[in-house]
């Protein structure tokens, strides 16, 4: 029989998973500083994934990393990190069945809003950063 937990419990142990440090992959980036002259727009991103797990449970974030293209191309390397959504939903949880107040199982979509909700922006994104390119990457 598959785990079971409160929601109490799966709040206190997400907190604990995402405090440890995850594996971080990056998938694919693009720089391109645009030319107004030929249409082409600027673009900074970087995609890739965080997995935060032990034993049991495991809570995976698809991201996107935005580079500020309002200013210069040094600026394309000011990032926002944000989750984003490859599937259906980002995070993903795998682990015990966690149980509402009426011991019905929440559905995946649910768990997922719940630890974005729970969890702060920067204690999930404070991991990424150090796999983000630099500006001397491009020169």
């Amino acid at each position: 029989m598959k785990k079971v937990l409160t929601l109490k419990q799966f709040q206190d142990i997400a907190k604990e998973v995402i405090s440890l440090q995850p594996y971080v992959e990056v998938l694919s980036s693009t720089f391109n500083i645009g030319d107004e002259d030929k249409g082409i727009e600027k673009e900074a991103y970087v995609l890739g994934f965080s997995r935060h797990s032990k034993a049991g449970f495991e809570i995976c974030f698809d991201w996107i990393a935005n580079g500020d293209l309002d200013g210069y191309l040094i600026d394309m390397f000011n990032f926002t990190i944000e989750p984003y959504c490859r599937g259906e939903f980002s995070p993903v949880f795998k682990g015990p069945i966690i149980l509402d107040d009426f011991k019905e199982p929440f559905a995946p979509f649910e768990i997922s809003a719940k630890i974005t909700e729970l969890v702060e922006p920067e204690a999930w994104t404070k991991w990424i950063v150090e796999y983000l390119p630099e500006p001397h990457v491009l020169s």
